[in-house]
């Protein structure tokens, strides 16, 4: 994060003013600067001004007592720089043009930097140039797909249950929320060895990823991070926004950043309070394991604050802080989630499925239903039918 001219760090150096505008014995001298790298920093025996005239670049400036640590502000306004201080200039745009204003009589001294000083621009190391296709499926025990290559990479994320892949001779197991990322051209077979039906999103997407061969042929346990990230892209595929295929391509480049430095994340320094926050881990697994056992009952937030023993405002910020959803929205999200399992297996009417899962009633259910999935449960049920 750089400082600017105005802020108070700068006043060692020098200070914000258009005083020398009025001095008719200042010369004027236009640089246009274009450089990005500077080795050399240069002093004036006598005080100096700096005028903007276009662009936008940077002082590189240093105390001649301190001048092996020289640092950076961001040119705002136009300002003096102190007699006897090194200083140089590096563009942040294109090219900028500065006006400097010097006594006639002045000389300058040249030092060079122990090391070039550079500045790195903010640009994308990555881009998701294209999302091909995206499949939200729930398979049954014994589905089988023989296998394909392509020149994409594809994302498979599995929601619930256990599917098993084979890509080019080497087999892996993805259990609930479990992610494998596949590289151009990787022939790869999936199936389902279990007994219970497994629910997966498979995102093909091009992209320009450099060194992936970290991440592919590897699973991935995702944090709560990475699936609030999934789930974001899942909710924009149905989104009437203008911008909303914008943000599932974004989505999908923030999470194979995340993955690309997956190992490195693991290390990042603790919060400030970690017993507070390994209390708070603690709790919410605990209480996200109560909600799946209960599941198929009614379950009010108060039953929760119950039998946990903590006040409802408390749990919500403990969902929020974590989840990024209400309480109330997560327990509605994960029996609609069962909903969909429950029908994939045929074994109850969506009239059960719905009383099972201790909705009020059925018209309820079909309305929440719909509402997530943009299909009613009788044509997912249908749909399902007819695959």
């Amino acid at each position: 994060m750089y400082n600017k001219t105005t802020s108070a760090y700068f006043l060692k150096f020098g200070k914000i003013t258009d005083s020398f505008k009025k001095n008719k014995e200042l010369k004027k001298r236009k640089f246009k600067i274009t450089n990005k790298t500077i080795a050399s920093l240069y002093a004036y025996s006598e005080d100096v001004y700096v005028e903007t005239v276009d662009g936008m670049a940077i002082v590189v400036i240093a105390d001649p007592d301190e001048a092996y640590k020289p640092e950076l502000f961001v040119i705002h306004r136009n300002f003096k720089i102190d007699q006897g201080q090194y200083f140089s200039f590096i563009t942040l745009t294109s090219s900028s043009t500065i006006n400097l204003y010097t006594p006639n009589k002045t000389t300058r001294t040249t030092l060079n930097t122990e090391a070039p000083i550079v500045y790195e621009p903010i640009q994308p190391k990555l881009m998701i140039s294209e999302i091909c296709a995206y499949y939200y499926m729930v398979k049954s025990p014994g589905y089988k797909f023989y296998g394909e290559s392509h020149r994409y990479f594809e994302l498979t994320f599995v929601d619930s249950g256990e599917l098993e892949t084979d890509v080019e001779g080497t087999n892996f197991v993805l259990k609930n929320y479990d992610l494998l990322l596949y590289g151009p051209n990787q022939y790869h077979t999936q199936e389902i060895t279990s007994s219970e039906p497994c629910s997966y999103l498979t995102i093909i997407f091009e992209s320009d990823i450099q060194n992936y061969e970290s991440i592919i042929n590897r699973v991935f346990h995702c944090p709560r991070e990475y699936y609030q990230i999934l789930d974001k892209f899942v909710k924009m595929t149905t989104s009437p926004l203008p911008y909303a295929k914008d943000l599932m391509i974004s989505f999908i480049q923030e999470l194979i950043l995340h993955l690309l430095q997956y190992d490195l994340e693991e290390h990042i320094t603790k919060p400030s309070t970690p017993i507070h926050q390994h209390f708070e881990n603690e709790l919410l697994e605990e209480i996200l394991a109560y909600i799946n056992q209960k599941i198929f009952e009614p379950l009010p937030v108060d039953e929760i604050c119950d039998h946990f023993s903590i006040s409802r405002s408390s749990l919500q910020n403990l969902f929020r802080d974590n989840m990024k959803v209400a309480p109330k929205q997560y327990i509605n999200e994960a029996k609609l989630a069962k909903s969909k399992v429950l029908i994939k297996k045929s074994e109850y009417t969506i009239s059960e499925i719905s009383s099972m899962l201790g909705f009020n009633s059925i018209h309820y259910f079909s309305r929440k239903f719909t509402h997530r999935y943009n299909i009613t449960p009788s044509e997912y049920a249908k749909k399902i039918y007819e695959d």
